[in-house]
């Protein structure tokens, strides 16, 4: 009886309830109100299809790492760039899909948070060391192990702080200051995406963007601490 109780439920479920962000968490300006939407559709598309939350995170790991494998291989230039952008901002969106999803089939569970926390550390990982692999010719080993630091530790730091306050039970509350919706939105994930795949195209650009952001992501570790409330 439970399990068609929650069948039931899930085919109660309408697109315009993913699209509304009934299952997103609070979110930075461009997240929420873009990507989380996607996700959203994506959400929705996994739960009539079958699709399990931790399968939507493996799904969207897989694509990471293709994508990371990319980022360090594929020659510079305006196609490529289009291209790691698409495959980047997927990997995002299918990264807020997850949730969504085991929220709206409420199927959320311990492994599937250690997974999608998991995959997000292995990812935040491979970036900074694609980035190094691409810019290597370019600069000398100090600099290159510089950078891998900076942003590895910055972005660690501040998913590692917005999890563990999300596990005691808080939520981000998002600020009603203009200014500071701006700031969130230079350090949202797609932005900064974006901003480290169009800056491939000049490595000196890029190196300065990739420190810069560390900085940036071990500030943005500090404001969470102060504005996740229960």
């Amino acid at each position: 009886m439970e399990t068609i109780s929650i069948m039931t439920k899930k085919s109660n479920i309408t697109l315009s309830s993913f699209l509304n962000r009934e299952f997103a968490v609070a979110s930075f300006p461009p997240t929420w109100f873009i990507f989380q939407p996607i996700a959203g559709i994506c959400a929705f598309l996994g739960l009539k299809l079958g699709l399990s939350p931790n399968g939507m995170t493996l799904l969207g790991g897989i694509l990471g790492l293709y994508s990371m494998v990319q980022f360090a291989t594929i020659p510079i230039g305006f196609s490529s760039s289009v291209t790691l952008t698409f495959l980047l901002l997927m990997v995002y969106t299918m990264d807020c899909a997850d949730g969504q999803l085991a929220r709206a089939s409420k199927n959320t569970s311990l492994l599937g948070q250690w997974i999608d926390l998991s995959i997000d550390l292995l990812l935040i990982v491979l970036l900074p060391i694609s980035i190094a692999f691409l810019i290597t010719p370019h600069f000398s080993i100090l600099k290159v192990s510089q950078l891998t630091f900076i942003l590895i530790f910055g972005r660690s730091f501040s998913l590692l702080t917005s999890s563990m306050k999300r596990a005691a039970g808080e939520e981000h509350k998002p600020s009603s200051s203009i200014l500071k919706k701006c700031i969130q939105s230079i350090v949202d994930t797609p932005v900064f995406y974006i901003c480290i795949v169009w800056t491939r195209l000049n490595p000196e650009i890029l190196y300065n963007v990739s420190i810069l952001y560390g900085i940036l992501f071990f500030i943005e570790s500090i404001y969470f601490a102060r504005t996740f409330r229960s």
